[in-house]
């Protein structure tokens, strides 16, 4: 099965494309929906409900599309593309089984808006049609400082024992502070970096200069995590990257060695990385000198561990799998008979459920097949299904090396941490659904086959060159 027929347009950079006052102001507005998606930590009161400042963005950015006639016109056209249907039958069932289970509705609203604003949001960065790279151009350029400085703030926060911790946490059971900068915690800190380099290889694999640096930083941007369900997806993505296109281009006798580099380079700095943390006994922390508790020698409990046990401690049946584990049990509890294919309700758990050892703090599911299981059902997971498929089936086959690696590496991240709201992944969602610029016709390896030629649409009349 083949995807719909690549468009071959021209792409705009970050600045050519500026004809007029207003693609400036949908520029800006695009720099501020992929800047908002790094901040997901801020947020304010209103009504009742907690705002993000992520979620401010997007609403603004399809505000201003609404009220132009032009890009109006594409918006509702857009509207109807097969992918934003299916999501938002995704988003009508869950809406569904909320009014019929859910003991809150305020609980529930609030995720079921926060995923209509996804919609819309993804509606209104695939309604730019070739313009959507410019999200694309915007977010590879934060993945050098956004991990750089995440290893500072780790260095500083360990160093002085919490004395400056901003953007850090402290994880209690490690002994240890984990970066997480301006995003919500630290899983979803180093989900955005890992989402994000593999785009960055995509799009500057062969660009030596890029990939040295991602290179570098990549890997300590990972390790200030302390998140290793995001040092194995970053070695996991790249690996599908490299693997499918080399068997798209398996009849190309163009040399793959540069093709190759990035990948190489990004997965032998991860493994340097992750080996020095988990070897090294010091790294990042602060001991205390002799002279200073010579009469007082430090004593640590058997609970509390060095900051390296943390990446090196692989544990399947306690720690973290096991608080994931006991959770899911809980959730079985509920998902019985009709609410097994129905569901219990959006965002319904935590109002039946504390979390395991936790009196007194409301339970959360963190697993999203899980959390869409419990939340809308087997008919709910089913359309979450259907709507992946669409997605495969509409994502353009010069792009789907990336796809296939991102999507595998969203799973496997989503199956320990749920990010499936946040803006993050609606924005690489519509980078994937973009049209083909002619840049990538010319670079795709075998761009004289499995070529269609087709007019471009209303929704890609941008005819100017990417130059990157």
């Amino acid at each position: 099965m083949t995807s719909a027929p690549d468009r071959k347009v021209m792409a705009p950079d970050l600045f050519s494309a500026l004809r007029g006052r207003n693609d400036v102001v949908t520029f800006l507005l695009v720099v501020a929906v992929v800047a908002g998606s790094f901040l997901g930590r801020y947020s304010f009161d209103l009504a009742g409900f907690t705002v993000r400042w992520e979620q401010v963005a997007p609403v603004v950015f399809v505000g201003w599309l609404v009220i132009q006639p032009g890009s109006r016109l594409d918006l509702v056209r857009t509207l109807r593309h097969p992918v934003v249907l299916t999501f938002l039958a995704f988003i009508v069932w869950n809406a569904v089984s909320t009014v019929l289970f859910s003991p809150s509705m305020g609980k529930s609203v609030a995720i079921l808006g926060w995923l209509t604003i996804d919609l819309l949001l993804l509606a209104g960065l695939m309604s730019l049609g070739a313009r959507a790279v410019w999200a694309e151009n915007i977010g590879i350029r934060f993945v050098v400082p956004w991990a750089f400085a995440g290893f500072a703030m780790y260095l500083i926060a360990n160093r002085t024992a919490g004395a400056m911790s901003w953007g850090t946490n402290l994880d209690s059971l490690y002994d240890v502070y984990v970066t997480r900068l301006s995003a919500t915690e630290a899983n979803i800190y180093a989900a955005i970096l890992v989402f994000w380099t593999l785009l960055l290889v995509a799009r500057k694999g062969t660009d030596r200069r890029w990939m040295i640096a991602a290179a570098v930083t990549v890997p300590l941007g990972l390790i200030a995590s302390q998140t290793r369900t995001a040092v194995f997806c970053m070695v996991m993505g790249l690996a599908v990257y490299v693997g499918y296109e080399l068997v798209r281009r398996r009849r190309n006798p163009t040399p793959l060695r540069a093709f190759t580099f990035g990948p190489v380079a990004v997965v032998v700095g991860v493994l340097v990385a992750y080996g020095a943390a988990t070897v090294l006994p010091d790294i990042g922390t602060e001991r205390p000198s002799p002279s200073r508790h010579e009469t007082a020698p430090e004593v640590r409990t058997d609970t509390s561990r060095p900051a390296q046990d943390k990446l090196g401690d692989i544990d399947f049946t306690g720690g973290t799998v096991g608080f994931r584990m006991a959770v899911a049990r809980e959730a079985a509890e509920d998902m019985r008979g009709v609410h097994l294919w129905f569901g219990n309700g959006t965002n319904t758990f935590g109002l039946r459920h504390e979390q395991p050892g936790s009196p007194g703090v409301s339970g959360h599911i963190i697993m999203l097949p899980v959390q869409i299981l419990y939340d809308a059902g087997i008919v709910g997971l089913a359309i979450l299904s259907a709507f992946g498929v669409v997605v495969w089936r509409h994502v353009p086959w010069r792009r789907r090396p990336i796809a296939a690696a991102l999507i595998a590496t969203f799973i496997a991240a989503a199956t320990l941490t749920s990010m499936f709201w946040f803006s993050v992944v609606w924005i690489i969602l519509a980078s994937l659904l973009r049209p083909v610029s002619r840049d990538e016709c010319e670079t795709g390896g075998e761009a004289g086959q499995n070529v269609v030629e087709e007019r471009p649409s209303a929704l890609e009349t941008t005819e100017i060159e990417e130059r990157i």
